[in-house]
């Protein structure tokens, strides 16, 4: 399936906390502290090396703001998949949606590239192209174990590795997965570019 580009934009090199601190204090009304749990999630994956472990798609609501891990929005029945969904069908608010891709970390700031997405027709194209996921690698302080991905998952310390550090979902092939976020950046390239702080004035 190919995605049909609407009106989308986008903003490269750009303080991305900056730009999501002026959206949420427009835009959202209610659990402004939301943001306080994205600005960390940001700040731990800007010194991450992987590209898939630094883009996020991130909803900012009237009733707060999520930032979900984009790797894992394109992988079913993630938390972060349903998460995403969940919106477009059990709810009447306004969602803001956007791609979030760092690119720089410095001291006092996080920089990247922010893409606006059309929330219902994404959440469209989600459900149609997302791959399931087949395994789980479960990270601890000393070590790791591989579940199937339909077993329980919980983040208890393991008795033998430790403190769980991180969960994985992995598909079938990560090569699937890995071209479906490349055509994504892909077709942000052909994103018309515009000012942030013209897209945020209009916000409301």
């Amino acid at each position: 399936m190919v995605k049909k580009i609407k009106s989308n934009t986008k903003f490269s090199n750009v303080d991305i906390l900056d730009f999501m601190r002026k959206v949420v204090a427009k835009h959202t009304r209610y659990y402004q502290s939301d943001f306080e749990i994205d600005k960390e999630t940001l700040r731990r994956a800007a010194v991450r090396q992987k590209q898939q472990e630094k883009t996020f798609i991130w909803l900012c609501r009237t009733h707060g703001t999520w930032c979900l891990l984009e790797r894992n929005v394109f992988l079913k029945d993630t938390s972060e998949y349903i998460t995403f969904n969940y919106y477009a069908e059990q709810s009447t608010e306004s969602v803001l949606a956007f791609v979030i891709e760092i690119t720089g970390n410095r001291q006092d700031s996080i920089t990247g590239n922010v893409y606006t997405l059309d929330y219902a027709e994404h959440c469209n194209y989600v459900r149609s192209v997302s791959l399931y996921p087949e395994t789980v690698l479960m990270q601890y302080e000393h070590g790791s174990r591989i579940r199937k991905a339909d077993e329980r998952i919980d983040s208890y310390p393991d008795t033998e590795y430790g403190k769980l550090v991180s969960i994985q979902y992995k598909p079938h092939s990560d090569e699937a997965l890995t071209a479906l976020l490349h055509r994504e950046r892909k077709e942000g390239v052909l994103y018309r570019e515009e000012c942030a702080n013209a897209y945020i004035a209009r916000v409301s």
